[in-house]
């Protein structure tokens, strides 16, 4: 009985190891640049826009304002392959109503860079990948707990 004990212990610990990843955290979005089929590209910075984007295991929820206002937010899971990774988008709200990404699975390469400020570290994600025809590069920034 006390091995079997142990045995369902250890699985246990080892299941949630395996599902935790280097994206999981609260992100907070630094900036992006945004080229949409016709080749015009677009800029974001948090100077106006604040989003957040929580990972945990294989969720996320990721939330935006521009200026005090409710944009949307999307909702789903998430997987981890090497350097890419998917979003699949399961909610989306937009401040109008439903969006048009849920249902869908967007794909992104990724990496995270780590850097010394104020004498704290800091880590920033960068990620690019194509959102409905829009190229997407963009850079979060993991916030302290």
């Amino acid at each position: 009985m006390t091995l079997r004990l142990i045995s369902i212990l250890f699985m246990a610990l080892m299941s949630t190891n395996l599902s935790a990843h280097q994206f999981e955290g609260d992100w907070q979005f630094i900036k992006g640049e945004y080229k949409t089929a016709s080749g015009e590209v677009l800029y974001a910075d948090n100077s106006t826009l604040v989003a957040i984007k929580t990972i945990k295991g294989s969720k996320f929820a990721f939330n935006n304002m521009q200026q005090g206002e409710f944009l949307g937010y999307l909702s789903g899971t998430f997987t981890v392959e090497g350097d890419s990774y998917k979003e699949h988008i399961k909610k989306h709200v937009k401040q109008s109503g439903p969006g048009e990404h849920a249902g869908k699975v967007f794909t992104f390469q990724g990496w995270l860079e780590e850097k010394q400020e104020h004498g704290q570290k800091v880590i920033y994600w960068h990620h690019k990948g194509m959102v409905a025809g829009t190229e997407e590069t963009e850079v979060w920034r993991k916030l302290n707990k």
